[in-house]
């Protein structure tokens, strides 16, 4: 193919509340080579956000009102027909657009961004237990009707390969990365608590992500609470667990010390207002907020239970890197607040203690997880999809490996160097 491959990549809706898929998207399509893929947004709900305004690639809208829509779905159909892409790339799974899409000559793609269906809630009503399964089945028959799904990790392509709904012929792993460039010329710590209206003088502990039980939102404030009164947290996000988590905070007497941001556009402010981060997640499957604040030389505290990001093939979080505390049930759940509130405390004391992990951190990120490694990842992938009849080679995989041997003997030398400068 002498041109650019042309890929519609859709998500729901360019509105920060999207989450990680958004994210993940607007790495990719703002870091592919244009001479090698070509790309531009289709969004299935709403009008311009966040995303567009820093898109570098052309943004459309098909403005839907719901699935029941149809006079969208004609809308849909005349858009790809102008588009006329070779991939379709399904960064969400709006179900109806696909079923609007049948028959039309483009490869659909699907990105898969974890496990979740194992990690939901244990309180969910019996009506969400029934859509979650209707879900599922749903998900069966939309994977088995697309030519290719990308999976975020190994341990998500495995999953779906036990499961019977992905084949190994079909399905590959491109890793998440994130704009590290964007953290690179942060506002001043000072400018950025004035612009979010956060206090000058306390020490700032953040949670930045959905507000949702798999974030472990409520174990953040039970950091919190744990915590010398010097340290404030800071909750940057919203979902349906705000006013649960707002009426906790004053149940346990630190409301005054929790500081709720709400969802905001850019969050690159935040990290340059923070301190610290607390990472919490009960389930995750990358960790896009730790690479984040990793980026932004901010010290990642927290609680390892269920998740992806540490997978030993590339890992996103390393213990020389992070200061991590395994929970391996909620029984030792208490403990763990404990030992993750040690860690925070000793580094509000003497921050200059944790120097070489977070320079480490920053550099393992910008190593391994920046977006053009990302997107040259999945033009491979676009490639391979765009050649008939054959297989994906999942070739990538010494791709990421000789990435991670390279970020490796970039800390290691950053280690000898700090080594030297200690005792010089």
């Amino acid at each position: 193919m002498t041109r650019p491959i042309r890929v519609a990549m859709v998500h729901y809706r360019d509105n920060a509340i999207a989450g990680g898929s958004l994210r993940v998207g607007e790495a990719i399509a703002n870091h592919v080579d244009p001479t090698r893929v070509s790309v531009e947004f289709v969004f299935a709900y709403d009008g311009p956000g966040p995303v567009t305004q820093r898109a570098r690639v052309p943004s459309h809208f098909i403005h839907s009102k719901g699935p029941k829509d149809f006079a969208a779905w004609k809308r849909a159909r005349d858009l790809f027909t102008r588009l006329q892409p070779d991939i379709i790339h399904f960064q969400e799974g709006v179900v109806w657009l696909r079923t609007a899409l049948l028959r039309t000559p483009a490869k659909k793609v699907i990105h898969v961004h974890g496990r979740y269906s194992d990690f939901q809630s244990p309180d969910r009503t019996i009506r969400q237990k029934i859509r979650s399964a209707l879900d599922a089945r749903v998900s069966r028959s939309y994977f088995k009707h697309t030519d290719a799904q990308i999976c975020i990790n190994q341990a998500t392509r495995n999953w779906l390969l036990d499961l019977g709904m992905v084949s190994p012929e079909t399905s590959c792993v491109v890793y998440n990365a994130i704009d590290v460039a964007r953290f690179a010329s942060l506002l001043p710590r000072a400018a950025a608590r004035a612009e979010l209206g956060l206090p000058q003088d306390a020490l700032l502990l953040g949670f930045v992500g959905r507000l949702v039980w798999e974030k472990g939102c409520s174990d953040f404030l039970a950091i919190v609470d744990r915590l010398p009164e010097r340290w404030h947290g800071v909750i940057c996000g919203d979902g349906p667990l705000r006013n649960e988590l707002q009426s906790e905070s004053v149940e346990r007497g630190v409301e005054k010390r929790i500081h709720f941001l709400g969802s905001l556009d850019d969050v690159a402010p935040v990290y340059a207002a923070l301190d610290a981060y607390a990472f919490v997640s009960r389930y995750d499957a990358f960790g896009l907020t730790v690479a984040e604040a990793m980026a932004a030389r901010v010290p990642v505290f927290g609680i390892e239970r269920a998740g992806d990001y540490n997978e030993a093939s590339y890992p996103l979080i390393r213990p020389e890197a992070t200061a991590m505390v395994k929970c391996e049930s909620e029984r030792d759940l208490e403990k763990s607040l404990d030992e993750t509130t040690r860690h925070i405390t000793a580094f509000g004391e003497r921050p200059e203690i944790f120097r070489d992990s977070i320079e480490g951190a920053h550099a393992w990120v910008s190593n391994c997880f920046a977006a053009p490694i990302q997107a040259e990842a999945m033009t491979r992938v676009y490639e391979e999809i765009c050649r008939e009849g054959r297989p994906l080679s999942n070739s990538q995989t010494d791709f990421y490996q000789s990435k991670r041997e390279a970020a490796e003997r970039i800390n290691d030398r950053l280690t000898q160097t700090e080594a030297v400068a200690a005792t010089a």
